[in-house]
């Protein structure tokens, strides 16, 4: 970042955002396609992460072994922030993935399953949602030591809706317009309440919109340049604990 443009962070009242990491130049590439991103079976997982010889799966955990999802080759659309954008569309239940990046894939990874784990996972380049919830089927679905680097304007780095009994525990969220967005979208079902322990928010314009019949329980959070710490709207609260 150039001194003009720090001398303007810091007028604004915002840290200059740390820089985003890279990949390491040896690490193993599985380069994902509009073809291979529809993970509704646990054989079409495999075959997404075939001939990459650090991933290891045990059971339902998927060890990447720093390996990299490069998404550089899923059709991009011309707005970033598209919401339509090409995601890795995850719909099996009780899949952990864990231990590399997620680089370049337009709308992140779209959660339509339950008891999802993601863990130790760096997400770059990412133009809408890192990681979504989508419908009433995804619940106790969490996030521990993760982080999300957003490189440009950026949308929101979690994105859980209807997500039931979800933790989020120790990531840093770097850059965007919301870090997370928990909300109760759909009638008929019982409140949500969601766990946020010692999140890092860093430089978003809020970090934690709330909606609906949604309690978020919060613990060990820091905000630093954030503008908002949160907003909450139709009878969502945040309690600190």
């Amino acid at each position: 970042m150039s001194l003009i443009d720090t001398l303007k962070s810091l007028f604004r009242g915002r840290p200059t955002l740390p820089v985003a990491p890279k990949p390491p130049a040896d690490a193993p590439r599985i380069l994902l396609h509009d073809g291979n991103i529809r993970w509704d079976s646990f054989e079409n997982i495999r075959k997404a992460l075939r001939g990459a010889s650090s991933v290891v799966i045990n059971g339902y955990t998927i060890d990447l072994g720093g390996a990299v999802l490069d998404g550089s080759r899923i059709t991009h659309p011309s707005d970033r922030n598209d919401e339509n954008s090409r995601s890795i569309e995850l719909s099996v239940n009780g899949i952990t993935l864990r231990n590399g990046w997620v680089s370049d894939v337009p709308g992140g990874i779209v959660v339509r399953a339950s008891n999802c784990n993601f863990r130790q996972l760096k997400f770059i380049r990412i133009g809408e949602d890192a990681i979504s919830t989508v419908g009433t089927a995804s619940t106790a679905n969490c996030i521990y030591d993760c982080e999300f680097w957003n490189d440009a304007k950026g949308d929101k780095s979690i994105q859980w809706n209807n997500a039931q009994d979800s933790t989020i525990k120790d990531c840093m969220i770097v850059g965007g317009i919301t870090g997370i967005r928990i909300q109760k979208v759909s009638y008929g079902m019982r409140k949500v309440t969601a766990w946020l322990r010692g999140i890092r928010f860093v430089g978003c314009e809020t970090g934690i919109n709330a909606a609906g019949d949604t309690t978020v329980r919060l613990n060990g959070a820091t905000f630093e340049g954030v503008g908002k710490k949160w907003v909450t709207n139709n009878g969502a609260k945040v309690v600190q604990t």
